[in-house]
């Protein structure tokens, strides 16, 4: 559905804010919380079970064909969806394609390094400006909210180019 490069930048961008930034982060980012180890770890299990759930549903998006523009290309999407997953699926895709309305004046993303074999997505999101903001006590304004929105975004472009959100697990 979404093949282009810059239909996948949008998408990487909605990604970013259904993952990352439009959870509890945006309430502990009004506090300017302290980031630390427990921090790492409430953040870490949110964007677990938000990853979780785009690779359990995002394939369907991926594997799509049509460009789903009318109702009936909506139908034939829907037909590829097991009937236990749809409601759950039509969640994410109202998800999904409002966050297109957001970041969009954000950088563009760009290929980072990739995942390493043994770590999780969740981990491998966090591992960069995320962590190290963490690590050294960072506070979390809007400074180093910026900073961290840029580097999120660039691994979730990342796996989403490697195909990452395509495979169930």
């Amino acid at each position: 559905m979404y093949n282009t490069d810059e239909e996948l930048r949008k998408v990487a961008c909605s990604l970013t804010h259904y993952i990352y930034r439009n959870t509890a982060v945006e309430d502990y980012h009004s506090d300017n919380v302290k980031m630390d180890k427990d921090f790492y770890k409430r953040i870490h299990g949110i964007v677990y079970r938000k990853i979780k759930n785009v690779c359990l549903l995002h394939k369907y998006v991926a594997e799509y064909q049509g460009k789903c523009e009318s109702k009936s290309e909506f139908d034939k999407l829907m037909q590829t969806v097991p009937e236990i997953l749809q409601l759950k699926f039509i969640r994410y895709l109202q998800e999904l394609v409002w966050g297109f309305n957001y970041g969009m004046q954000w950088d563009k993303a760009k290929i980072v390094a990739s995942i390493s074999e043994k770590q999780s997505l969740a981990s491998y999101v966090l591992s960069g400006k995320f962590s190290e903001c963490c690590q050294n006590g960072n506070c979390l304004d809007n400074k180093t909210m910026c900073e961290i929105n840029k580097d999120i975004h660039n691994r979730i472009y990342t796996l989403l180019v490697q195909g990452y959100f395509n495979k169930a697990k």
